[in-house]
């Protein structure tokens, strides 16, 4: 019978440490690097390399409101706005939407992802037809809520995050 009091003592003394700061918590993890400065879509080309072999260089020309689609629809309260793409592949053999993934982040503050749309819904010039080497006026659709509107689009190096900087590319 001696034992549980002796084994609460024991969990209540070392709360008590942990609470008193005598036995150090383990340290914080790292965070991501910032992300890259924004720039406004059409005024810039952005070369990204992956570190992994991988090098783009693009730009983005624009937004289209509910663009023309192949297949697919929105779902209710949600409509289409695609990212309009410009891309030259510098290095590597990846396609431009297997190294890079897309995001609108609308004017309520949350990300909204390409990779949500990507496998039912196909855009008309649609980035997964575009060309593995160079393409021009690729549609990379991202699904937004009916009130939301387009604040910044970000491209995240899907190999090479967090040590290469998401871009952040003002629309506005």
């Amino acid at each position: 019978m001696a034992r549980r009091p002796l084994a609460a003592a024991l969990v209540l003394g070392a709360s008590a440490l942990v609470l008193t700061g005598c036995i150090p918590l383990p340290p914080a993890l790292p965070t991501a690097p910032t992300a890259a400065p924004a720039g406004a879509a059409g005024s810039s080309t952005y070369t990204v390399d992956d570190g992994l072999g991988d090098v783009w260089s693009f730009r983005v020309t624009g937004l289209v409101d509910d663009p023309p689609l192949l297949s697919g629809e929105p779902e209710p309260g949600t409509r289409f706005v695609a990212i309009v793409i410009d891309g030259e592949h510098l290095e590597g053999t990846f396609a431009f939407k297997d190294c890079f993934d897309m995001f609108i982040q609308g004017t309520d503050g949350e990300l909204y992802d390409f990779a949500d749309t990507y496998a039912t819904v196909t855009a008309e010039n649609d980035i997964y037809q575009a060309d593995d080497t160079s393409f021009t006026g690729a549609h990379a659709l991202v699904q937004l809520p009916e009130d939301v509107d387009p604040d910044l689009v970000v491209f995240r190096s899907h190999y090479g995050y967090p040590e290469v900087a998401d871009t952040v590319i003002d629309v506005e």
